[in-house]
Parts: structure tokens; C-alpha cells; sequence
């Protein structure tokens, strides 16, 4: 699975849900109205690890 799909996965299993398209991103919210830019090209590992480490900062 690549490194998007695992960002995706992990925010809605944190309980954020699709929110809307940005430029170059689709943003992500939770109840609290936190929310997560999530990019659309060129993620990597790297950005996988920002959502990671965004979804621990806000829980």
C-alpha cells in the first residue's frame, strides 16, 4: 500500500473525515475541527510521517 492510502487510512481510523479539495491538497477534519492538509502528489514516506505525527499532536 503506498504512503497515501496509509495517511487516509490512519485519518479516518482517528476520525477525520473528507472535508473538501484545496489547490494541491484534500482536507481532512475531525470533530474537535482540527484540521489536515493531506497532499495529492508526490507523497512520500516523509509526509506519511507529518500525518502520523499531526494525528498524535491532536488526539
Amino acid at each position: 500500500m503506498n504512503p497515501r492510502k496509509k495517511a487516509e487510512r490512519e485519518l479516518k481510523n482517528h476520525g477525520y473525515r473528507f472535508a473538501r479539495s484545496g489547490g494541491n491538497h484534500d482536507i481532512y477534519k475531525d470533530s474537535k475541527g482540527h484540521m489536515i492538509p493531506l497532499k495529492r502528489h508526490d507523497f512520500n514516506d516523509n509526509d506519511l510521517k507529518y500525518i502520523i505525527k499531526e494525528l498524535e499532536k491532536n488526539s
